[in-house]
Formats: C-alpha cells, structure tokens, sequence
C-alpha cells in the first residue's frame, strides 16, 4: 500500500519532484536560420551554410582577452548579417568574426556593440576555417625599402582610368609595409598631420599581405600622390592630404616637390616617430625642407568595462528581448513589417516573457490562425513557437507549441490576458 502511494505522489508531482524537473517554457538558443553567412576573404564573399552560423555566434561570448602581443597568423574572416530588421538599431544586427592562431587559438570579433575588436579564446577551429590558406603578420608594423623590382611592377600597374594627365612615379621611394593585427599609422610632414593609405589597420585587412608604396607626383597640380599595391592585387591611390588647425582636410600642394627617401628602421614600434622621407619644396615663395614621418599607434581591444560603457553612453538603443507574431518564419531578407510581422508593443517585455515562461505544459493545442508563429530575440539568441488559440464565449486560450522538442504550453488566464495586452490586434 506505501509503494503504491508514493508511486501515485511522485506520477502526480513529477514536474516538480520525486527526480523529475520543470519543464522550461523559454529556452533561447541560436537560431541559424535568421542569419546570412559570408567568406570575406573570397572573391565574391561566397555564402556558407546556415551550420557555420553557430560557431560564429558563439564567438567572443566568453570574457574578452585584453591584448595579443605576439607575431600571429590571421585566417578568414565571416560576416553574419541578420535577415531581418527587426529594429531601427539593432546591436546584434551583424558579426564580423575572424579565425587567429598565435600561441594560442583566438577568435576576433567586431559587432554594433563597440567600435573596439573584442577577442576570445577558441580551443580549435571550426572545420570551416581553412587554415592552409593563413597570412602572418607581425605584433608590430614591419618596414623596408623598395626594391627596383617592386618599382618596376608598380609602375607597370594600369592606373589609367584614374588620371586624366599623368602622375609620375618617383623614382627611389618606395617603401613596403607589413601591417600589424590591430592599430592606425599617422603621418606627419613637419608639423602637419596628413592622411596615410595604412592609417587604420584592422585583422580583416591581414589579407591584403604587405604593401608596397611609392610616391607619385601631378606637375600640374602640384599634387603629390601615394600609390599603393598590396600583395592581393589590391590597387590603391591617394593624394597626400594634410589636416589644417581647423580639422579641415584638403590636398597639399608642393611646388617642385623633390623627394629623398632616408628611412631605416626595420619596424615601426608603437609611438615612435619613424623618418621616411624628405621633402624640398617651395611654399610662400620660400625653399623649405620638411621631415616625413610615420607614426604607429598600436589599438587597445575591447574589455567588459569599454563594453559597458559603450552600452551606456547609448542609452537610446533598444535592447532585447524583442518579441513577434507572424504569418512566416523570421527568414527572409524583409524588414519587419505590419501586417506580415506584428511586434509586441511597448519597450518593457518583462510582463510579457514572464507571462510565457510560466505557462503550463498540455498535451493538446488550439487552433492555427493567420499569425501562427511567435519569436522571441534577445541578442543572438532566440526561440520561436507555433502559435494557436482556443476562442470560448468569454476568454481566448493562447497555446505555444516549440517544434524542437514537440511539447506545448498553454498561457494561463492571466497570462493570456497579458498577451493580448502586447498584442490587441489578436483579441478579436
């Protein structure tokens, strides 16, 4: 008789004893499927599968490494970008996410959480990441001259339909540059800050390889030129632009520019002002010789504290979790948009995700309707339920079915209520 009575308890309460457990309504995870997933790194930013959309979510979400000080090499870097918009400003609406091995295993990722690289620590790559195909680059810029062979391929390079008279090239002042993981290069002619092709150097931009650059020089104009090519084939040209007192940026005249390349350090270490060539000129009618020098600033990433304070000083920015009803899955690549897509209303959906998470679990649904999906996001996770309802004379019962594991839930009468306070349009 004692057997069969705790038997009978423990059947009845097995939700919450006898060694049975509660069953969770809200179990956010990633959703792949709401998610485009691109290589960088290929020539026409090849699309991956929707798999490889959750290891690149899961990137970067353990505590952020402060600093990589080492020679590493960088492999491919994939870009995910949300199908859908789900808000005007979403933090989560994009990944950029790039594979590095140094000592140590380490993934580098950027989003609209900060403008600083947050970097993480992964104990193998995925099996998507290619790591026959790395670049290496070293902790701090590397710098050397040119050789007449560079020159000569620089020179070679169609730069046609660009110019319409003839920028020459300087013979002897080509230098090549191999950048580092993370920073800027300045350049500085006398005491005037000028813009320089390698001023921001980011992981992503590892696969350009070195570069080689040479000055160029418009008799016309008076204009002198940077020309860039980087071991990727990557063209480049840029007028050499100083920035006045004022911030405002414009290309420097030099009326008969002379050019001799001095540089002889082999790196350009952080804060350090490098000498690479000397100009002679003619400014205000006067003779003058300036130094040209290239400064490297070496780039903090991101901590919990500067991501933080980031968060904070945007206090504007919606934050999840967001919560929809819709007649499609979340997939496409639309904006959410009435009447396809109805967004819970408010700001506040604490009320509405306890309402939720506090439904029961039955072995029956309702009905299906036109709106007959529910998604929750919050950041990079979500959930979605099948939708269904039971209308009576006198209440609606609202029922959430998770197709991944097949089991329904049934809002409570003071649960529904709630719903269709964030959703009025589904009360009638």
């Amino acid at each position: 008789m004692m057997k069969r009575l705790l038997f009978t308890l423990c059947t009845v309460g097995i939700l919450s004893g006898c060694g049975g457990e509660e069953v969770k309504v809200v179990k956010l995870d990633h959703m792949p499927s709401q998610w485009d997933v691109r290589d960088m790194n290929s020539n026409s930013f090849t699309t991956g599968p929707e798999t490889w959309a959750s290891d690149l979510l899961l990137a970067c979400t353990d505590d952020p490494v402060p600093q990589i000080n080492e020679d590493v090499t960088v492999y491919h870097s994939y870009v995910l970008n949300r199908k859908a918009i789900i808000s005007d400003y979403d933090a989560h609406a994009y990944k950029l996410v790039t594979y590095v091995k140094g000592e140590q295993n380490y993934v580098i990722c950027q989003d609209g959480f900060s403008p600083k690289m947050r970097v993480g620590l992964v104990e193998k790559f995925p099996s998507f990441v290619q790591t026959s195909e790395g670049v290496t680059i070293p902790s701090n810029p590397t710098i050397a001259n040119g050789t007449p062979e560079q020159e000569e391929s620089l020179k070679e390079s169609d730069y046609s339909d660009v110019f319409e008279d003839p920028v020459n090239l300087i013979d002897e002042t080509m230098i090549q540059v191999t950048p580092s993981l993370n920073g800027s290069i300045h350049l500085t002619i006398g005491e005037d800050e000028g813009i320089f092709p390698l001023s921001i150097i980011e992981p992503y931009h590892a696969q350009m390889g070195s570069m080689t650059i040479a000055l160029g020089y418009d008799e016309q104009s008076k204009e002198a030129y940077f020309f860039a090519k980087s071991e990727g084939g990557l063209l480049s040209y840029d007028p050499i632009v100083l920035i006045t007192k004022d911030d405002y940026s414009q290309p420097k005249q030099f009326e008969g520019l002379k050019v001799e390349r001095v540089l002889q350090a082999e790196s350009l270490e952080p804060g350090v002002e490098t000498p690479v060539y000397t100009f002679s000129f003619i400014e205000d009618g006067k003779h003058v010789t300036k130094d040209v020098r290239l400064t490297y600033t070496d780039h903090e990433f991101a901590t919990n504290e500067s991501i933080e304070a980031d968060i904070e000083s945007n206090p504007a920015v919606p934050s999840g979790p967001f919560v929809f009803v819709h007649k499609t899955p979340l997939n496409g690549k639309a904006t959410i948009d009435y009447p396809n897509v109805l967004r819970a209303a408010g700001i506040d959906m604490s009320d509405l995700m306890d309402a939720i998470d506090e439904a029961e679990s039955v072995k029956r649904e309702g009905e299906i309707e036109e709106y007959s999906l529910l998604t929750i996001i919050d950041g990079w996770v979500g959930q979605e339920f099948q939708l269904s309802f039971q209308r009576r004379s006198k209440k609606v019962d609202v029922y959430l079915t998770d197709p991944k594991r097949n089991q329904t839930f049934k809002l409570s009468s003071k649960g529904a209520e709630t719903f269709f306070s964030y959703f009025p349009d589904l009360k009638e």
